[in-house]
C-alpha cells in the first residue's frame, strides 16, 4: 500500500504507520497543513467496483487535528481527488474554542457534502461510576470474574467477530486479524480480558490512546450467557482505570446505531456527543447508492 501526503510529509493521525498500512485499504492519502497546523486520512478503496474515498477501514474516524482554517483547507482537498464517491467521518463535536464543534461543521463545511449527523458516547473519568455500573463491577468480583491487562489480543479478535456476525455487519476476519496484530504491538494500545472462574475469557476488549487525553474502546465483545453483562461492565471498568493510568480523562465508547448498546454506555453515565459523517455521491451514481448502500442517500 502506498502513503501520500499532501504539502508536507507527517506522521499518520494514527499515530503509526501500523493502521494505515494494515487496513485493508488500496492507497491511504494523509493530509498535512503546515499552514493552518493539522492533519487527517482517508483511504481509497474499492465498494461493489466503485472507487471510493473513506474513512481509513475499522477505524471511527478520520483522526482530523487542527483549526477551522484546517478543516475548510480539507474539504478542498477532498473533493479534488478523483473518487465519485466519498464517506468521510469527522471526530465527535467538540466545545473547546475554535475546534469542530457542530455550529463549526455546519458552517464550514462545502454544499457539496451532505452531512449525516451520528453520535458516540463519552464518559467524564474524573467522575465515578453510576451506583449501579459500580454495583456490577463489585457483583463481578464476586462471582469470580477477574479483569485483567493482556498482551494477547487473540479473544479481542474473536469476540470482535462474533459482535459484527451478530449484528450482521460486513467483516473481513483476516483483514481484522492483520490490523489486530499490528496495532497490538503500538504503545497506544491495550487490550483487557474478562476471565470466568472455569478460566473462559467471557468479554475483551481493544482500546486506542487516541491522544494523552482520550482512550477510545476500538473492539471487542462478548459471549452471550448470563455472566456477559456483569463481565463486560467490569472488563470496561478496568480499561478506564488502565486509561486513567495513562493520563486519560475521557473514555470514547465510539457510539453504538444499535439503541440497546447505546444504552447500556448511557448507563455508565456517557454522555451523547454529536459526531457528524460527510457524504458526496456525483449526481449519476445516486440511483446505484440507492441500491447498494440506502445509507448513504438522504
Amino acid at each position: 500500500m502506498i502513503s501520500e501526503s499532501l504539502k508536507d510529509s507527517s506522521p499518520s493521525p494514527f499515530q503509526s504507520k501500523a493502521w494505515l498500512d494494515n487496513c485493508g485499504a488500496d492507497c491511504s492519502l494523509v493530509f498535512h497543513s503546515s499552514k493552518n497546523k493539522g492533519d487527517c486520512a482517508v483511504a481509497r478503496v474499492s465498494l461493489k467496483g466503485i472507487h471510493t474515498l473513506i474513512t481509513p477501514p475499522w477505524a471511527l474516524d478520520c483522526g482530523f487535528t487542527g483549526s477551522i482554517k484546517t478543516y475548510c483547507e480539507l474539504n478542498d482537498f477532498w473533493l479534488n481527488q478523483p473518487e465519485y464517491l466519498k464517506v468521510i467521518d469527522l471526530p465527535p463535536c467538540s466545545d473547546i474554542e475554535k475546534s469542530l464543534s457542530s455550529f463549526a461543521i455546519k458552517n464550514n463545511t462545502s454544499s457539496r457534502f451532505r452531512i449525516k449527523w451520528r453520535h458516540t458516547r463519552q464518559l467524564d473519568l474524573t467522575k465515578k461510576l453510576t451506583s449501579n455500573r459500580g454495583k456490577q463491577v463489585r457483583r463481578a468480583a464476586k462471582e469470580d470474574i477477574n479483569c485483567s491487562l493482556v498482551n494477547n489480543w487473540n479473544m479481542v479478535s474473536s469476540l470482535h467477530k462474533e459482535s459484527r456476525l451478530r449484528k450482521e455487519i460486513n467483516l473481513n476476519p483476516q483483514q481484522l486479524d492483520k490490523l489486530l496484530a499490528a496495532i497490538s504491538q503500538e504503545s497506544y494500545s491495550f487490550a483487557v480480558e474478562a476471565v470466568n472462574k472455569n478460566g473462559q475469557c467471557i468479554a475483551s476488549g481493544g482500546f486506542i490512546m487516541l491522544d494523552s487525553n482520550t482512550c477510545l474502546y476500538a473492539f471487542g465483545g462478548q459471549i452471550r450467557g448470563p455472566q456477559s453483562a456483569i463481565a463486560s461492565v467490569a472488563m470496561l471498568a478496568k480499561a478506564m482505570d488502565i486509561a486513567i493510568e495513562k493520563g486519560a480523562n475521557i473514555f470514547d465508547f465510539g457510539g453504538s446505531e444499535d439503541p440497546g448498546v447505546d444504552r447500556f454506555y448511557k448507563e455508565f453515565g456517557a454522555k451523547r456527543v454529536k459526531k457528524a459523517r460527510l457524504i458526496y455521491v456525483v449526481w449519476w451514481l445516486k440511483p446505484i447508492i440507492r441500491f447498494i448502500r440506502p445509507d448513504l442517500i438522504a
